[in-house]
């Protein structure tokens, strides 16, 4: 089947999303109606010309189209913003060159081999930082109008402008760069630089080779990690052995969740739990008074940003996250379809992680077993089989 490609249809649906998810003032809501109507004329204009349907798109782009053609604006919560509110749409703004900047502090902390050099780079972390949070203000930004990466660049900054938190990382380099030298697969007897980068990254590791050098991407937190733990990183990393359990249990341990809590609330908090049809906040309420007798501790609770997600769910025991697709948060989805996602993630929160030979076992008997104690057991698997089947 011939395919039609829509350049940034997908990445208009996930705005306006965001966008109607929350509060919207009149006059912005006027705004995205229009938008919205223009698209669709635009992307209905497209079909007619190229002689294609709707099914012709790649699955996310006729997903978000399919969004935007069913978007029902009326029913978007309608708030007054205060004169002094800046107008950026959600997931809009980021600060010019401040990525490629970061890119070079993180090469400059891998390569720095003194104390005279350590510092320059931490003056540098604390002016970048101050002129961040300036910038905030200045724009009277909110968080979740920050994209991502920005966020995450932000609460980077302002903690390692602790002097502590600094004195932290850079000892942290000094224990993984000989952990991942020595299990690297470089070709024996030749000299390799190890560039360690404790970054915001998703995953335990990232590695890229170079004729020169080692590049390893390693997320922030695993600055806790003492030498055995970022050997065991290392091993499993180069596939010398090394033991996953280990480091998995380490992810979730208090000193690895202050420091990934601390960055988030650095960088700015946006709350994700609210969809333009169900709110996973309330999801949790109901779910954790049914089926745990309200002792579940409330976990992070966000919709995916994606409209083509392979799974329905997900939860991430590193960042105690639990993640509904957005596919569920529509009209035609029973309210019952969000409680057994909502129950199913949690579910692997309360039973924890089973290992099989060195492996995470997800769904074992016992996790099958409790699954089936959701009331709507059947109807929502019934649910999910035929979204599955759209998808």
């Amino acid at each position: 089947m011939r395919r039609l490609r829509i350049s940034g249809l997908v990445g208009f649906a996930k705005r306006v999303r965001q966008e109607v998810a929350g509060p919207v003032s009149p006059a912005r809501l006027a705004e995205l109606r229009g938008e919205v109507e223009d698209t669709i004329r635009a992307i209905e204009q497209i079909f007619e010309d190229k002689g294609v349907r709707v099914e012709n798109l790649p699955l996310p782009s006729r997903k978000a189209y399919q969004f935007l053609k069913g978007l029902d604006l009326d029913s978007v919560v309608v708030s007054e913003e205060s004169a002094s509110a800046s107008s950026f749409p959600p997931d809009s703004v980021s600060f010019h060159g401040l990525q490629g900047h970061f890119d070079g502090l993180l090469n400059q902390l891998a390569r720095a081999d003194g104390r005279e050099q350590w510092e320059e780079v931490y003056e540098t972390i604390r002016s970048d930082s101050e002129s961040v949070e300036n910038e905030v203000v200045a724009q009277n930004l909110r968080p979740e109008q920050l994209k991502r990466q920005a966020r995450q660049v932000r609460g980077w900054l302002a903690y390692f402008a602790q002097r502590e938190n600094f004195e932290a990382y850079c000892a942290a380099v000094r224990r993984a760069e000989p952990a991942f030298r020595a299990a690297s697969t470089w070709p024996a007897g030749k000299a390799v630089v190890v560039l360690i980068h404790f970054r915001p990254m998703h995953g335990m590791y990232h590695i890229r080779g170079y004729p020169d050098a080692i590049l390893v991407h390693l997320p922030t937190p695993l600055i806790c990690f003492d030498e055995g733990l970022l050997r065991s990183v290392a091993q499993v990393a180069f596939k010398k052995g090394g033991d996953r359990r280990l480091v998995h249990d380490a992810t979730g341990s208090e000193p690895y969740q202050r420091i990934a809590s601390a960055l988030e609330l650095l960088g700015g908090v946006v709350a994700q739990s609210r969809g333009m049809h169900y709110d996973l906040d309330v999801s949790f309420d109901r779910v954790n008074a049914a089926y745990f007798n309200k002792t579940m501790s409330r976990p992070h609770l966000v919709w995916s940003r994606t409209f083509a997600a392979r799974k329905f769910g997900h939860y991430d025991y590193a960042r105690n996250t639990v993640m509904a697709n957005m596919v569920l948060d529509r009209k035609g989805v029973p309210e019952f379809t969000v409680d057994f996602i909502v129950y199913h993630e949690l579910l692997h929160k309360r039973l924890g992680i089973i290992w099989q030979s060195n492996r995470v076992a997800a769904h074992t008997p016992e996790f099958r077993e409790k699954e089936r104690e959701f009331k709507q057991y059947d109807q929502a698997k019934a649910v999910l089989r035929k979204l599955a089947a759209e998808r």
